[in-house]
Order: C-alpha cells, then sequence, then structure tokens
C-alpha cells in the first residue's frame, strides 16, 4: 500500500477532490461522501484515482471490533486487525455496477467465505448471498455494501462466519481448479453414512481431456470395490475408448475418515502436490487408508507404455458439524486427481505424480432436475411412472417438460412414425428421423433420455394402443402416476372408456387442442373414474353451445384448417405452429406436475385454455366438475345414459319450485353411438305453450324446433335434441302417458336414440319402452 495522506474527516476530503485535474463523476462523490460518513470508517484517501479503463478507485481504514482477548494485541489469533485496510473500486458503470471490495493482500486466506483468487493478490471477501450489483440497488445504496462489509470482518474477527445455526457449512474454496468430476453425491453420502466406520474404496471411473480441460466422470457410484484386485477383474484400466473425447478408464478413491469423526475446522484447499494431499488426508482421518490404496496402485498397476500418464480420481467424504449450505446433507465431498507417469518398467511411481483439485459437478437425474424446476423432490417420486399415450407434437413436448422436472419414470405408447411435418412441431427435431420414418417412440425415448429421465422398457410399444387393451385390458394396471392420453382420437379415447377402473393403476387425464391452436383441452377423470374424460369432453361440448367464444373456435374448423402432409385420405395433419402448442403444453405440464406432487383432487379436473388474442398467453378457465349418474334406457337394445349431477339438482330445484304441478323440459346431448353412450350436458327451458298440472306436464312445441336447429348448426351437429325430462314431484314410475309419449318421441325422431326421464323425490328413472324407432331398428323387429 502506497504512503498517502489519510483525511479525518467529510470536509477535508471534498475540498481536496475540488483540487483535483478530474473530478470523479458525481456518482461516485456521493458515494464517497456516504462513505467517510459511516460509523465504522475511520479515515480514507483524500485521492481518487482513475485508471485506464475509466474505474475510479479509494482506500480507507474499517474500525473492527475485536474480542476481549485480543483488544490488547490489536489482532486476532486469525490475523483480523482492529484498523481493516480496504480499497474500493468503483467501475466505470457505477452506479448501474456495484464497487468491488478488497482486503489486504496478507490478511488471512484460511477464512471461511472468501471468493477465490490467487496468493499475493488482494482478497475479496465474499460479503453477501447474492450479486452486490443487486445489494447497492437496495434502498440502503452504498451504505448496504459497507455494513454488509463490517459485519463480515466483524465475525471474522469473532470467529463466526461459519453459522452452523443459520446458513450452514461453508464448502471448500478452491481459489483454482483444473478440471471436473461429474458424479452423484447423493448416492456416495448414503454409502459413507451406512457405512459408518472409515474406509477406503475403489470406485470406477474414466476421464477425457475437454474444451476445459481436464473432465472425469464416476460411471457407477453405487458400487465400491474393497480391493484393487477385484476392481481390476470388473474394468480395464489405462486403455483408451475410441471416443471423440479419447476416454481413459482409470479408478476412483473414495476416502473417509466414518462419520463418527467430525471435522470442525474450515481450510481452504492449497493441495498441489501428493505430500500436501497425505496431510490433508491425515486431517481428515484417512491418511493410513489412502496411503494404503496408493501404494497398492503403484504395485499392482501397470501401463503399456513408457512415461505414459494415468489420472487417478480421489474423492474425500467429510463429515461437518451441520449441513452444507444450500444442502440436506453434513457430508461434504472433495475430490483431487493425481497423475501418475510410468516408469520404464511400466510401473506407476509415487515419486512421479501431480495433484490438481477437481470441481464437483453434479450428474443429470430426477433429482437434480427437479430442484432445478423448484420442486421439491423426495424418493416416493422415483415410483410415480407416467403412461404416456401418444407421443406426438403435444406429447412429446409434454412429456419433455415433465421429464425436465424431475418427474418419471415414462412408458411411451404411439404406433405412428415421424414425418417430415413433424420436424414443424415436435419435441424432436430430426432430419434423418424424418427420412427415415421412424417410430415416435423411439425418439420420443431417446429425448426424454438425454435429459436424465428414467424411461421404463414397453413390449409392443409400438402396436396400436386399441388392440393392446382388448388383449390385455390392464395394460395401465401397474402405473401409479397418471395415465395421459395425449393422442385427440375419439377411438382410443373410447378404447380407455370401456377399461374398468379395477385395471387402472392410476387416474386418466386426456389433454387436446383444437380450433388450430386456440383452445386448451385439460380433463382429469374424478375417483373410479366418476366423472370419466368422455364426461369431460362431453361439457366441453356443452361449454361451447354457452359461450361464443368457445364456440367459433371449437366448432367452426373448416378444410382451411388442415394441411396435406402426403397422398391418400389420412395424409392430413391440423394447421398449427409450434409456438401456439408450446404456449398449451407449458402449462399443461405445470399443472401436471403438481397434480403429481400435490396428489389427485377426488372430483377431477376440467380446464379450458383460450389464446389470447394477440397470441402471447393462454388464459385457462377452471370448470366446476360434477359426479355422473348412469341409466341404461331401452329395452332390448340397452343404451347408456349418463347425466351429470348438477343437471339432476337443476331438475330437483325446478320441481321444488313448482310443486305441486309437474314441470319438465328438454334434454340436450351428445351420442356416441359406437360405444352406445348418450350424454345428457343441458336441459332446455320449457317453451312457451307448455302445460303445467298436477298430473301431468305437457311440453310445448312453441319455438322448440328452431331453437334445436339453431343449436346442431351452432355446433357442428355436436350436440343435438335428445328429449324430454319431466318431475313426479309426489313420486311413483311412469305413466301410461309417460310411454305413450316415448312413443312418438321415437316414431317421430326415427332411430335417433330418444330418452324421457322422470325425476322423482326418490331419484331419477327412464321411461321404459325402446329409444329407437322400432321399424328401423332390426334388434326391436325380432
Amino acid at each position: 500500500m502506497l504512503d498517502l495522506p489519510q483525511v479525518q474527516n467529510q470536509s477535508d476530503m471534498v475540498n481536496t477532490v475540488g483540487l483535483l485535474s478530474k473530478d470523479p463523476p458525481i456518482a461516485v462523490k456521493e458515494a464517497i461522501s456516504q462513505i467517510l460518513a459511516h460509523p465504522s470508517v475511520k479515515n480514507a484517501d483524500i485521492s481518487p484515482s482513475e485508471d485506464k479503463h475509466g474505474n475510479w478507485e479509494i482506500e480507507i481504514n474499517l474500525i473492527v471490533p475485536l474480542p476481549r482477548d485480543a483488544v490488547n494485541e490489536g489482532i486476532t489469533k486469525t490475523g483480523v486487525k482492529a484498523i481493516e485496510w480496504v480499497k474500493i473500486l468503483f467501475p466505470a458503470a457505477f452506479p448501474s455496477l456495484s464497487p468491488r471490495l478488497f482486503l489486504r493482500a496478507d490478511f488471512n486466506r484460511a477464512h471461511p467465505h472468501i471468493n477465490p483468487g490467487r496468493q499475493g493478490e488482494l482478497v475479496s471477501p465474499c460479503i453477501y448471498e447474492g450479486r452486490l450489483d443487486d445489494l447497492l440497488h437496495e434502498p440502503d445504496w452504498i451504505n448496504g455494501l459497507i455494513n454488509q462489509l463490517a459485519d463480515w470482518l466483524s465475525k471474522a474477527a469473532a470467529g463466526e462466519l461459519l453459522d452452523c445455526s443459520g446458513q450452514g457449512w461453508e464448502p471448500i474454496r478452491r481459489d483454482s481448479v483444473e478440471g471436473s468430476i461429474v458424479t452423484e453425491i447423493s448416492i456416495i453420502r448414503e454409502r459413507i453414512t451406512k457405512a459408518k466406520m472409515p474406509l477406503c474404496q475403489y470406485i470406477r471411473y474414466e476421464y477425457w481431456q475437454s474444451v476445459i480441460g481436464h473432465s472425469g466422470r464416476i460411471i457407477d457410484e453405487s458400487m465400491f470395490y474393497p480391493t484393487i484386485g477385484e476392481a481390476i477383474r470388473h474394468f480395464e484400466i489405462g486403455n483408451t475408448k475410441r471416443s471423440q473425447f479419447g476416454t481413459n478408464y482409470s479408478l476412483g478413491l473414495v476416502v473417509s475418515g466414518g462419520i463418527k469423526n467430525t471435522i470442525s475446522i474450515y481450510q481452504p484447499d492449497d493441495v498441489n502436490s501428493l505430500e500436501q494431499l497425505l496431510v490433508r488426508a491425515e486431517n481428515y482421518g484417512c491418511r493410513s487408508g489412502l496411503e494404503i490404496r496408493l501404494k497398492e496402485i503403484s504395485e499392482k498397476i501397470s501401463l503399456p507404455l513408457i512415461e505414459q500418464k494415468l489420472d487417478i480420481a480421489v474423492i474425500f467424504t467429510v463429515k461437518r458439524p451441520c449441513n452444507l449450505i444450500g444442502e440436506d446433507s453434513d457430508i461434504e465431498v472433495i475430490p483431487y486427481g493425481i497423475t501418475f507417469t510410468s516408469d520404464k518398467d511400466h510401473r506407476l511411481q509415487l515419486t512421479r505424480t501431480t495433484v490438481f483439485p477437481l470441481v464437483q459437478i453434479r450428474k443429470v437425474n430426477p433429482k437434480l432436475l427437479a430442484e432445478t424446476s423448484d420442486r421439491n423432490f423426495n424418493k416416493a417420486d422415483h415410483r410415480k411412472e407416467i403412461a404416456m399415450i401418444g407421443c406426438g407434437s403435444l406429447g412429446s413436448k409434454i412429456a419433455l417438460h415433465l421429464a425436465r422436472s424431475g418427474h418419471g419414470p415414462f412408458r411411451l405408447y404411439d404406433k405412428d412414425c415421424f414425418s417430415p411435418h413433424n420436424n414443424a412441431r415436435h419435441a424432436v427435431a430430426n432430419f434423418a428421423a424424418a427420412e427415415f420414418m421412424l417410430p415416435k417412440v423411439w425418439l420420443t425415448k431417446d429425448l426424454l433420455k438425454q435429459v436424465g429421465a428414467n424411461v421404463t422398457e414397453v413390449s409392443k410399444s409400438l402396436e396400436d394402443v386399441i388392440f393392446r387393451l382388448q388383449n390385455k385390458p390392464d395394460l395401465f394396471a401397474k402405473c401409479n402416476g397418471l395415465i395421459i392420453d395425449a393422442t385427440a382420437s375419439s377411438s382410443v379415447q373410447d378404447a380407455l372408456c370401456v377399461v374398468s377402473p379395477k385395471n387402472f393403476g392410476a387416474p386418466l387425464l386426456q389433454i387436446a387442442l383444437y380450433g388450430r391452436g386456440q383452445i386448451g383441452f385439460f380433463g382429469l377423470e374424478g375417483r373410479d373414474r366418476n366423472p370419466r374424460v368422455d364426461d369431460l369432453v362431453a361439457q366441453l361440448y356443452q361449454l361451447g353451445w354457452e359461450s361464443s367464444t368457445i364456440g367459433t373456435k371449437l366448432y367452426q374448423s373448416t378444410k382451411f384448417d388442415r394441411i396435406n402432409t402426403g397422398q391418400g385420405c389420412t395424409s392430413f395433419s391440423m394447421k398449427m405452429s409450434d409456438a401456439k402448442i408450446s404456449l398449451f403444453s407449458a402449462g399443461i405440464a405445470e399443472r401436471t406436475s403438481q397434480l403429481l406432487d400435490n396428489g389427485i383432487p377426488k372430483d377431477g379436473e376440467l380446464l379450458v385454455g383460450l389464446l389470447t388474442e394477440d397470441c402471447l398467453g393462454v388464459n385457462w378457465m377452471r370448470q366446476s366438475t360434477t359426479k355422473i349418474e348412469v341409466i341404461h334406457v331401452g329395452d332390448k337394445s340397452k343404451w347408456e345414459l349418463r347425466i351429470p349431477f348438477a343437471l339432476k339438482d337443476r331438475m330437483r330445484m325446478e320441481t321444488e319450485q313448482h310443486k305441486p304441478l309437474e314441470t319438465g323440459g328438454g334434454l340436450i346431448g351428445h351420442i356416441n353411438w359406437g360405444r352406445r353412450t348418450i350424454y345428457v350436458t343441458g336441459l332446455l327451458p320449457p317453451p312457451m305453450d307448455s302445460e303445467f298440472r298436477t298430473d301431468e306436464f305437457v311440453l310445448g312445441i312453441q319455438g322448440l324446433k328452431k331453437q334445436i336447429s339453431a343449436l346442431e348448426k351452432a355446433t357442428s351437429h355436436t350436440l343435438t335434441y335428445l328429449g324430454t325430462w319431466h318431475s313426479h314431484p309426489n313420486g311413483g314410475g311412469a305413466s301410461g302417458t309417460d310411454k305413450r309419449t316415448l312413443v312418438d318421441l321415437t316414431r317421430e325422431r326415427g332411430n335417433v336414440p330418444s330418452i324421457c326421464l322422470i325425476y322423482r323425490p326418490e331419484g331419477l328413472i327412464s321411461v321404459p319402452g325402446p329409444i329407437t324407432n322400432p321399424l328401423e331398428n332390426s334388434e326391436c323387429r325380432h
């Protein structure tokens, strides 16, 4: 430090600055004024200087309260002085960027919370858990930095920089590293914890030279080898794999002093030789084990060439007095590399080694992905299997989002192959895959594995899931996370709907996009498959009738909405941009992740998403769901009628309002001919000419046909008129009049299923009789 004149007060500072040939910027002046006024600042260099980059710097002396036993000496045993010199460097971009703070070059670097740096350089203390640039923009401005620095020095003097009761143990500081090692430390920690006793065992390791220098990885953290002979028998050592990296097989050593040996002294890394490494091992209580293993390596391993090099990884596992900062473990993992060079006899000599620190990087796996995605992860997540039916544009994106959030394992089902047009929207973008028409299942599986997800091998995954369910109805019985149908196929939906609840190990979620990517559908089944996905789809159809905003997008599709992707009637695909699919898939995946983490609502869930007019986002609307009552209608030719409890409640309320008179109205809904299922989705109010009596309700006809015509036209005949309902406020079964009404209705409507329902206090019944015209129903003619 230069012997510069010191100023005792702020007024001297300001007067002197005015004499400079070039004044600092006004923001620097104001900052200096505030710094000098800080109670911890004793004095400061009166001559701010500017370097060639436009940075300004000042030097201050900071008062540090010392512990009682160090006051007389003016310095603590760890080298913290009562008055500490500090350099403050204001960057040219100040006040947008924060000043940088430096302590004297001989400040004890053994303290924790010091930023990496070289010996002999000024010491940079880590005073804030975050960016100094952000701290500067807090309300205290420059005082916030000085406050943090003063607090840091005070804690350094008292030996309290490590806060086990709050922040946790700071990992070892590496002022320089010469390579990296990728490993899953949670597995190693678990093995060490179970071992309890000190150990030094071998593990499989491979390394290569990459663009960032030495890079290596542990191949299998779960397998430790107690002897070098056993390790050598299980894998080659010293041979180079034929790869773009030139991977070398080698050994790793996991060295532990045992979990009963707590190391509470903080030591930054200063190891750069084998002897220093052994001293560090002695400090950790495991020197003898390491020496034995290194001797074994030198005696048992020979290399094919003279002067050939071989790197060995040494991984110390050290028990700390508290959990490490930001982690849930008190075992610190500290890796080093040792480079051996073979002698003229091809042997490895301990006298011909170099030692270098390695930075540990966690392996990609579901736990890392979950934590990075801000999800709480527990071991139960490993067992929540997701069956993804449909690996197309939407399905692949949903699967990828979930995989990147740490979910899985996955089971994939899709019979289709990748086509050239899929490159426009699929999560996989692969020109060669499109040319060779590779199965989407293969490509999606590879994609998920690339991000670290687990994918369960599925037999006959390319077979149509419809046929699989016919031959194996319990196909999804072992799936315990979610079953996701992303096929947008009505036939797949029908096949899934006939599966018994006992053959589903998890709820079924159906997702789909409509109207060229303007509407998203998220339908989750309730407990015991009630409501089912087809009930939720029927509810969507009704929403399209009740809301013109939804209806115009849902029903008004034309031939211009699709693109011809090849020859043949089936060579069509809906026009939709990748960006639109991504907007919907992100929200769907995020909600799916929440359900997997927090549990499935027993009543199911229906969400309908609408693309905003500016296409910048999606507005998701939650629709109430209700249980479904199932009634079998018709006589010889049985049909299944499904009506929501919510509609039954409306019937009940209207019955109560009109007592003692009977009331009623029309029924609208959707008909699935293939599965002989009728979905009641809504009630039509009685026309004005309807008659309400104590023993009869007569549905009027005024405006009814016009209303039905408008309904069918607006919904492209997805919804239609189903028949009538009326009340029996005093109970009782169907009367002769009710039966004749059903006969007349079926005759008038031809072969279209028609129903007459009766609401009674004791429940809902259907009027018995054929629900289609007997003359046109061959089954009824017999």
